[in-house]
């Protein structure tokens, strides 16, 4: 019998995504959260599919026709528990197979999302549990008409059915065009044996991938990220199809979103916060909005209205109107921006000891708030922040918003923290900001917080809770100085730990070992990662040597690992001295290696850290709660405290355990607060861009007690963060559309007030036509053209239709606002005669359907030869590769690493004469800088070199040959420089 929890839309609207508020205990929601892999999260949202039909007020069906498949909503059923979508062979909408899927009309942000799935085991099908926006130009939900929305993708796994153990863990984003961030396979159970649990943490930086509660990748994910929709998804995808078992089915037992727990230490009802357009926001230098392609497409604080800077000479000073004297933390918005951002953007906070400088990576930092450190500042409008660009670093700089957030911090190096007994700094072990942390072993050992206060109230008090794991684990991977090999050996595909390098072996005599270098001595447990493949020894011989002998355990690695494999516990001494080492035993089969870790036992803290409040009311002693994890702000409790300093915290010792010391936190705030209100007054209008098509969203309010607002359109949560300010702005709504639009209030803790009175918006109808796409250039081909054009900076484009002499070509409109690389692979155009000046157009049509007058140009097609490397006369020696790196139109390329490889295109000409020869030239870093082509002709032969690494990803003329008819002529490819790779996709023989 299956137990089930029901738990539905309705327990979370509050929390819709952005991971950024706190969620109402657990126990208002209906049964107990699952044990999740990672702490800090709580159920927010979930379809447990129990019922006898798709709740469609929260999941769209997908259609459409993808790959070989049509995707039917009759396909899609939810039966005993599960949601099921259904894989036939029947004819539809010109594909011959039937699939489906579904995409939830809510968006999600940071937080854990999980699916239990059993899918498909038979040839030809590909499932998927992934995130991306939605835009009305996407065509697989023919029903949304809201804001363009498409701005990333997350794939918690892609599985074709042919290979239903590998698991494609990728992501991609979609501004200012379709860039893919590529993870890799894992390789893992059997998806079609029966259930699995999949799943994946998305966090203002990386996303960790999960199968079965087993880390399986970690994947750097730099900003922009949006609110994005959940899609479980079936397709026929790859020929050929297996058909013997059809129709079949992948089968979903439930949806899960978990949304961060946030214990709201960067907020009160007094912070500040001076956005990039209020007053005491200023620049100098040249500064301009951040726009690409008429696209505002990174976020800020409060929407999309970012600033940016290219000049090094540039600054912007953000100074708040401060309440009060007394000590604020001071936060700056990071807008995230695609590994363009500043590496070093220098922030100086001017504060009543003078100023402090703090360098933030705007690449890595995420997409968030970012703590500069707390300082005591004078009230009015003297102090701020500034910042510039660090000559240290490069890149683009950007500015959003800055929050001073009323709080006393005192830290383990500042005035007001004292210690007793032995203590140890640790820089392994980071605390607040990143910074060092203090430790103690000492059974007497105590430390001391005495902040100075600046008034009488209630406060609530944090401590920063480091993750002493760091110090208590010492691992050595692959590529770390404390791995050594002897034989052999050779990287391997297969992905180890958290997707660390793996190494591989088939000498029966190799040998490798790992050596740590233990902080301290004691007792570790000592583990290996295993990595798992069929070919692999069935004894592999891991022995430790510690300082009291040796120990060996054989570990089968073709089966049961994937996951760490305890070898024993030892006493080991501090430093080098200790090591595991690997062999063979078996005689047979592939040796891996991984990582080797060393735990130590009983070190860190046996219980949670003990704390004892020193406040008006008397003395309390609480235990900290570390259920959301550590390496973050943990909340005391709320406490009155008189002004000045005598109040304190203090930190002893547990039995047994460390204590480790870092910062505490003051924040005022009162003990309790009821719900603020609904706000009043809602307004909400729409402004047209005619410029560009863009029907920009502004929506006022009346304030209440809150913190901050969340806005909604038509019930779904289309702000990030709480707006701090009566007032919104969005872009990109679509025309002619109608809204209800809400508001609600925002306390503290997260929680929401009602939604306002909906106010009724009516989008205005855009019968405004774009303007025409400012140049337009022909290629000629052997009856054809390929046509050039920049992309559209239409913000509601829907894509562009081509003309040949007056006549549309295109029964749809091809493009859209992800696909601006494909203006640079061009678009072909065929069926046209050689020889004739043909009259082509291309006109821009917005998603209204109006069109643009048309661009013309003129071009003449002639019977030349293009030989691309799918074609009869390419040909190759040596050692070749497909590669990603596209080539002429965006076919496909091949490459070689090999020194002494090389490529051939041999035409069939149809007359002789003299000829114009081309080669297309991809490009890449790591390519050759000496490509030679070699172009042999009637009067012998002659070379060109070219760089691959830069200046290619277009037709280079190689020179004007005499050319006999016939297979006599061709140029041939080889890598002059002998080192990094050589690359081909086409070379074409054009008649002068």
């Amino acid at each position: 019998m299956k137990v089930r929890k029901s738990v539905h839309a309705g327990i979370a609207g509050i929390l819709l995504a952005a991971g950024l508020v706190t969620l109402p205990p657990a126990s208002s929601v209906a049964g107990a959260t699952p044990s999740l892999p990672v702490p800090g999260y709580q159920l927010a949202w979930s379809d447990e599919f129990d019922g006898t039909r798709l709740d469609t007020g929260s999941w769209f069906y997908r259609e459409g026709e993808k790959a070989i498949c049509s995707n039917n909503p009759g396909n899609v059923t939810v039966s005993d528990g599960s949601m099921r979508i259904a894989l036939k062979r029947e004819d539809r909408n010109g594909k011959p197979y039937t699939c489906g899927g579904v995409i939830s009309r809510k968006t999600f942000g940071y937080g854990y999302y999980e699916t239990r799935a059993k899918l498909w085991g038979y040839k030809g099908f590909h499932s998927a549990l992934w995130t991306t926006g939605l835009s009305d130009y996407v065509p697989d939900t023919p029903l949304y008409k809201g804001p363009n929305n498409r701005v990333n993708e997350i794939d918690g796994f892609e599985v074709d059915s042919h290979a239903p153990d590998l698991y494609s863990q990728v992501s991609h984003w979609f501004v200012p065009q379709h860039i893919g961030n590529p993870g890799g396979l894992y390789k893992g159970p059997d998806s079609s044996d029966g259930y699995h649990v999949y799943g994946f943490e998305w966090t203002p930086t990386q996303v960790r991938y999960f199968i079965d509660g087993q880390l399986t990748r970690v994947l750097p994910k730099p900003g922009p990220h949006g609110l994005q929709n959940i899609w479980l998804t079936t397709l026929g995808f790859t020929a050929p199809v297996d058909e013997s078992n059809l129709p079949g089915e992948t089968a979903w037992d439930y949806f899960r979103y978990y949304a961060p727990v946030q214990p709201g230490a960067d907020v009160t009802a007094d912070t500040v916060v001076v956005d990039n357009g209020d007053p005491g926001y200023s620049e100098t230098g040249t500064w301009s909005d951040d726009i690409t392609d008429g696209h505002h497409q990174t976020f800020g604080f409060q929407g999309k209205d970012v600033r940016r800077t290219d000049d090094p000479a540039a600054s912007a000073t953000w100074q708040p109107q401060l309440p009060a004297k007394q000590s604020y933390e001071v936060f700056v918005w990071n807008p995230n921006y695609l590994r363009t951002g500043h590496k070093a953007a220098r922030y100086t906070v001017s504060h009543d000891g003078g100023q402090t400088s703090a360098v933030v990576n705007q690449d890595s930092a995420g997409q968030q708030w970012v703590s500069l450190g707390a300082y005591q500042m004078t009230a009015g409008r003297g102090q701020g922040v500034r910042v510039t660009s660090d000559p240290a670093g490069s890149g683009t700089l950007r500015t959003d918003a800055v929050k001073f957030v009323p709080a006393v911090v005192v830290d383990n190096d500042q005035a007001g923290y004292s210690e007793q007994g032995t203590w140890q700094s640790s820089n392994t072990v980071t605390g607040w900001r990143g910074q060092d942390t203090r430790w103690s072993g000492d059974p007497a050992a105590t430390a001391r917080w005495a902040p100075t206060l600046p008034g009488s109230t209630t406060y609530d008090v944090y401590a920063w809770i480091p993750d002493g794991r760091q110090d208590t684990e010492t691992r050595v991977g692959v590529t770390d100085p404390g791995y050594t090999e002897s034989g052999a050996w050779a990287a391997s595909s297969l992905t180890g730990w958290d997707g660390t390098a793996t190494r591989t072996t088939n000498d029966t005599k190799a040998t490798a070992a790992w050596r740590p270098d233990l902080p301290i001595a004691g007792q570790y447990e000592v583990s290996a990662w295993v990595p798992n493949d069929a070919i692999s020894t069935t004894a592999a011989r891991y022995t430790v040597e510690h300082p009291g002998g040796q120990a060996s355990v054989d570990v089968d690695q073709t089966t049961g690992g994937k996951r760490w494999i305890s070898l024993g516990t030892y006493e080991f001494t501090a430093g080098t001295a200790g090591r595991v080492t690997i062999a063979n035993a078996a005689g047979r089969g592939y040796l891996r290696t991984n990582v080797v870790r060393f735990v130590r036992v009983g070190a860190d803290q046996a219980t949670p850290p003990t704390y004892t409040v020193t406040h008006a009311g008397g003395v309390s002693t609480v235990g900290a709660d570390l259920s959301l994890g550590a390496d973050r702000w943990v909340k005391l409790g709320n406490f009155a405290f008189d002004a000045g300093s005598n109040g304190s915290v203090e930190l002893n010792r547990a039995a047994g355990g460390v204590a480790r010391a870092d910062a505490i936190k003051f924040l005022p705030a009162p003990a309790s607060a009821p719900l603020p209100s609904a706000p009043s007054a809602v307004f909400a209008y729409v402004q047209p861009n005619l410029s560009n098509g863009d029907q920009v969203l502004q929506v006022r309010w009346q304030p209440t007690a809150a913190v901050g607002y969340h806005v909604y359109l038509d019930g779904n949560r289309v702000t990030w963060q709480p707006v701090r300010g009566t007032s919104f702005r969005m872009y990109e709504l679509l025309a002619g559309q109608t809204h209800r639009v809400t508001v609600t209030s925002v306390d503290r803790a997260g929680k929401e007030s009602a939604p306002s009175t909906p106010f009724i918006l009516h989008v205005p109808v855009d019968k405004v036509p774009p303007a025409p796409s400012t140049e337009l250039s022909a290629e000629a081909t052997n009856g054809g053209a390929v046509l050039y054009w920049p992309q559209s900076t239409e913000v509601d484009l829907h894509g562009y239709h081509v003309y040949a002499d007056g006549r549309r070509i295109t029964d749809v409109p091809t493009g859209n606002p992800a696909d601006a690389q494909s203006r640079g692979l061009g678009f072909p155009v065929g069926d046209l005669t050689n020889n004739v000046a043909q009259n082509l157009a291309v006109t821009v049509v917005d998603q209204s359907g109006n069109e643009s007058k048309p661009t013309t140009v003129s071009v003449t097609p002639k019977p030349m030869a293009i030989v691309g490397i799918n074609d009869a006369g390419y040909s190759e020696t040596g050692a070749w590769t497909a590669s990603s790196v596209p080539g002429w139109q965006g076919t496909p390329t091949r490459t070689s690493n090999s020194a002494t490889a090389n490529a051939d295109w041999r035409p069939t000409l149809e007359t002789s004469g003299e000829y114009d020869v081309y080669a297309w030239v991809p490009n890449h870093p790591n390519s050759t800088t000496a490509a030679r082509y070699t172009v042999t002709h009637s009067g012998g032969s002659d070379a060109t070199t070219i760089d691959q690494t830069t200046g290619g990803m277009r037709w280079i003329l190689l020179g004007r040959y005499t050319l006999t008819a016939g297979t006599t002529a061709h140029v041939t490819l080889t890598n002059a420089a002998g080192t990094n790779w050589l690359r081909t996709s086409a070379v074409k023989f054009v008649p002068a």
